[in-house]
């Protein structure tokens, strides 16, 4: 008898039609891009196929989760965040409705998967996906992207990223899972403008942060414990801190785009007030402050 590989794929199919769908978490703050991840997808699926959902994937040129490194603002001050990337997973998918041969599919519990038998090549995913996460394989002339590692969800794991991670920077499990429903709450998408509705959210997106440092105009020596309000002056949040002994202050995860109002304080001299703009991470430099008469 035949062995029908099609036929399979549906009955696995029909085996997961009462799972609840995944979801993955990445926790920015706790990424240090070591690409522990990404060295572990390619041992997971170069020269591995995992019929039906995937064949090999090549050596060179793809990335079915890569870390993009975001360096932000001004020296000396300067964040950097480590985004790591993969397909979303998304429930509103550009990449099915222009797979023109019906290729691209969604099981129940959310994943989506390229089936590498129907897929005939015409790169239409690829050039769909606002992420860029999909790659065409030139050899196989197939389009591939992330699984989720699919082969081991149905084997009872968890996707090899999410294993090999020291510093469990991504969280996997059904929607109804506690944990995941309280990160959920502190998550957003990355790119919410795309309303592709992924699966995979994120903690700690950067945002807009604007910092400084306060030093005495007289002396020309940084000023330690000054109080600085910085008001929002859109929605009126208002923001407080102090400098630090080396008379810097940072205010973080502010909103892109928004006026703000800073007002600076010490007692013994001269208050000052600045407005300012979110429109990119804003290093204010050195700000003087003159001693009263």
């Amino acid at each position: 008898m035949k062995f029908d590989v099609y036929k399979l794929k549906t009955i696995v199919e029909e085996l997961v039609s009462d799972m609840a769908k995944k979801f993955m978490i990445i926790d920015l703050d706790e990424c240090t891009g070591c690409q522990l991840c990404v060295i572990a997808c390619k041992d997971e699926h170069v020269g591995n196929a995992y019929p039906p959902w995937t064949k090999p994937q090549p050596e060179k040129g793809h990335f079915w989760i890569r870390i993009n490194t975001i360096e932000r603002g001004e020296i000396p001050k300067v964040k950097v965040t480590n985004i790591p990337l993969l397909c979303m997973h998304c429930e509103n998918a550009p990449c099915i409705k222009a797979c023109p041969n019906l290729a691209i599919k969604r099981r129940e519990d959310g994943i989506v998967w390229i089936d590498p038998d129907r897929c005939k090549g015409s790169r239409l995913c690829t050039e769909a996906c606002p992420y860029g996460v999909i790659y065409f394989n030139e050899e196989l002339r197939i389009a591939q992207k992330c699984t989720w590692c699919v082969h081991r969800i149905d084997g009872g794991e968890i996707p090899r990223c999410v294993d090999i991670c020291p510093h469990e920077v991504f969280t996997f499990s059904d929607e109804d899972d506690p944990v995941i429903s309280e990160l959920r709450k502190k998550s957003t998408e990355l790119f919410p403008e795309f309303k592709s509705k992924p699966r995979v959210l994120y903690i700690g997106i950067p945002k807009p942060f604007v910092a400084g440092t306060i030093v005495d105009e007289a002396l020309n020596e940084v000023i330690p414990e000054c109080k600085l309000v910085l008001i929002d002056l859109i929605d009126d949040r208002k923001f407080e801190t102090v400098t630090d002994e080396f008379g810097d202050f940072w205010f973080k995860e502010l909103e892109q785009g928004h006026r703000y109002m800073l007002h600076i304080e010490k007692h013994g001299y001269v208050p000052r007030t600045l407005v300012i703009t979110t429109n990119r991470e804003r290093n204010l430099g050195t700000i003087f402050l003159q001693r009263k008469t």
